[in-house]
C-alpha cells in the first residue's frame, strides 16, 4: 500500500515588486507594515496581507509574534487591496 500524499502548502503569489524586508530584534509587525504600506490600503490590510505571504515568519499565525531575523516578502499594493478592509480588522482585533 503507498503512503498517502502528502497535503502541499497553497501556493502564494510572489511580492509584486520582490521587495523584502529582515525583521530586526524588537521589530513588530505593526512597525514594518507602517513603514511600507501604499497609501492606498488600512494598516490592518497591510498586516493580515504580510502575514499571508509569510506565514512561516510568525509564531502560531499570530501577527503579534514575527520572528526576528525573519525574511519578509513584502506585499504589493494590489495584494494588499484584496484583503477585505472588515476582515482585515476583525482579524487584527482577534489577533
Amino acid at each position: 500500500m503507498a503512503p498517502a500524499p502528502v497535503p502541499q502548502a497553497a501556493a502564494r503569489p510572489a511580492p509584486a515588486d520582490g521587495r523584502k524586508v529582515t525583521v530586526q530584534a524588537g521589530d513588530t509587525a505593526g512597525k514594518i507594515a507602517a513603514a511600507n504600506k501604499p497609501a492606498s490600503v488600512s494598516l490592518d490590510q497591510m498586516l493580515v496581507a504580510l502575514l499571508r505571504a509569510n506565514p512561516d515568519a510568525f509564531i502560531a499565525g499570530n501577527i503579534n509574534r514575527v520572528k526576528a531575523g525573519a525574511v519578509l516578502d513584502l506585499p504589493s499594493a494590489e495584494q494588499a487591496g484584496l484583503v477585505e478592509p472588515g476582515e482585515a480588522g476583525r482579524t487584527v482585533v482577534a489577533q
